[in-house]
């Protein structure tokens, strides 16, 4: 099987402002991504940095499948940050593709149509078997999740909740294997996500609830903790005001207040739905969108060298 060239990925040490990021991400959601965050210390800058130093192609994973919804869809978590993401990257110059299976390509779809990226950036797939065709022929050298399950020791993917969700569910997880060639990045916030195997399974176990049957055995290169995933492209966003300047407005227009609403409105288009909650409602994780930029404020506040309000 064919794979990038080897990974390459400088680690940074975490200096105190992004530890203060990492802090600020991993808190406001009470399910334990506070108690995991510092053993994914640097995740964030390791990340940040390599997004701005590398320009080569970059694929987004993402898609959780809500199989238990009255009418079953991904859920608002994860697609509205990977958009969010490929947008900022696109407009800098990238060749982003967005990644996803069949179940929830239709939300990404609508995503990316909305977003008027190109037709070629949604990649859906119903089965994995091509997905390293597809990613060599792009020439892809970094692999980013977000929000998408991952495998767990025997094999399965799993909610939060101890769910099954291995019927419904692509494992991409080969592409985020230490040898796949790829340099890996990934952010979550339950333990059961592709890159959650990064962290001491002592800590999945401990500070996650049913942290042995659920938590992900598939790690990165460079893991961000969040308290809700959707945060990942706040945080990616504040950090660039430090790390890149130059690209800080790109980012930082891709996270405004006028596209997270019209992002979270064309997925609900398109049937997603909370993935707490299950619900067709204008929420991720059960929280308003409100709170969601409030995070984002108090994210760029540190970033910026202030106390968040």
């Amino acid at each position: 099987m064919p794979t990038a060239p080897a990974p390459t990925l400088e680690t940074h040490a975490a200096n105190a402002l992004f530890a203060a990021l990492e802090t600020e991400l991993a808190t406001g959601a009470a399910r334990g991504a506070d108690l995991l965050a510092p053993h994914a210390a640097g995740g964030l800058e390791r990340a940040a940095r390599h997004l701005t130093e590398d320009t080569s192609a970059i694929a987004l994973f993402t898609g959780f499948y809500v199989a238990h919804a009255a009418q079953p869809a991904a859920e608002t978590d994860g697609p509205l940050a990977v958009t969010a993401i490929a947008e900022a990257l696109h407009a800098l110059g990238r060749d982003v593709m967005m990644v996803t299976d069949t179940p929830c390509a239709p939300v990404l779809d609508q995503l990316m149509r909305e977003a008027g990226l190109p037709s070629a950036t949604l990649l859906a797939l119903d089965q994995s078997d091509g997905l390293q065709d597809a990613l060599t022929a792009r020439g892809v050298r970094t692999v980013f999740s977000i929000e998408r399950p991952g495998r767990a020791m025997d094999g399965q993917c799993y909610s939060m909740r101890g769910r099954d969700l291995s019927a419904h569910t692509l494992a991409f997880d080969a592409a985020f294997h230490p040898r796949s060639g790829y340099v890996r990045l990934a952010a979550g916030d339950g333990g059961n996500e592709i890159g959650m195997g990064a962290l001491p399974k002592s800590a999945l176990f401990t500070h996650i609830d049913q942290g042995q049957t659920i938590a992900s055995a598939t790690g990165a290169d460079a893991l961000i903790v969040a308290g809700v995933s959707h945060w990942t492209s706040y945080a990616l966003a504040a950090a660039m005001t430090q790390l890149a300047p130059d690209q800080a407005p790109v980012w930082r227009d891709a996270v405004s207040d006028v596209r997270e609403h019209h992002r979270l409105a064309a997925a609900l288009k398109a049937g997603a739905v909370d993935g707490v909650t299950g619900q067709a409602t204008p929420t991720i994780d059960g929280m308003e969108l409100s709170t969601h930029l409030a995070k984002r404020d108090a994210l760029y506040a540190l970033a910026n060298g202030r106390k968040p309000a």
